[in-house]
């Protein structure tokens, strides 16, 4: 694509419903897919939310979920820009389009998040691990359900990916950054708690991994109690 090419497909392209306005429909070269200006959340995000300084990470992203588009895990990251602001830069990025699928948020919100769309999500954690993959920012907004119930991951830029399964010490911090996710929207939006959610989900997990390990029912026990306020809006801490 010719320079600034995904500028203008995002300067002009519809907002996803239900988005915050950074990632957009668009079509290009005759398919459907979705072009998003990158963004980062926390600290850093208030001071700057969409302008960065190195491309390693974006680099280690793009060879991230080619991995895992392989296994049906991620979609396909077609295209990505860099635009130069002074000493800092903004990116874009043309992704493939996943049609129908809703991330866990969005089915939350729905009122479909239910025993189904939780087992495909602990089915989704267990596979990316078994891929030797650690998602850096796993969280209720990244994990998308497709309409026929298969888990992708979104916002790859500070994952792992490692050259054999991750361990089950590296794995259950994984999960409890999920859990800690999901106690963060429920807190913000106010919703109602899935049936069995921990159960659910620790259950699926099990499948895809293989075994059910004695660190499942310990972690969901913990999910459970739940975590501190500021653990949900101020602290990267695994554990609470």
């Amino acid at each position: 694509m010719e320079e600034r090419t995904l500028v203008r497909l995002w300067t002009s392209a519809d907002p996803l419903p239900g988005g915050r306005g950074t990632a957009r429909f668009c079509l290009t070269e005759g398919r459907r897919a979705v072009v998003k200006k990158e963004s980062r959340g926390g600290l850093a995000g208030h001071f700057l939310p969409d302008l960065f300084l190195l491309h390693g990470p974006f680099s280690r992203e793009r060879e991230v979920a080619g991995h895992l588009k392989k296994s049906g895990l991620a979609p396909a990251i077609l295209d990505r820009q860099f635009v130069r602001k002074g000493p800092l830069f903004a990116v874009f990025t043309l992704v493939e389009n996943s049609e129908g699928a809703n991330s866990l948020v969005d089915l939350w919100k729905a009122g479909r998040l239910d025993a189904s769309a939780l087992t495909s999500a602990g089915l989704g954690v267990g596979r990316l691990h078994r891929a030797g993959v650690l998602h850096g920012d796993l969280n209720a907004g990244n994990l998308m359900i497709t309409p026929v119930g298969e888990a992708l991951f979104l916002d790859l830029r500070h994952s792992k990916q490692l050259k054999r399964p991750p361990s089950a010490a590296s794995r259950r911090r994984n999960l409890l950054r999920l859990a800690r996710s999901l106690h963060k929207v429920r807190h913000t939006l106010d919703l109602e708690w899935p049936q069995d959610v921990w159960t659910i989900l620790s259950t699926g997990y099990a499948e895809t991994w293989g075994e059910r390990e004695p660190w499942l029912k310990e972690w969901a026990l913990r999910c459970m109690r739940g975590f501190p306020i500021r653990q949900l809006f101020w602290s990267d801490a695994s554990e609470g």
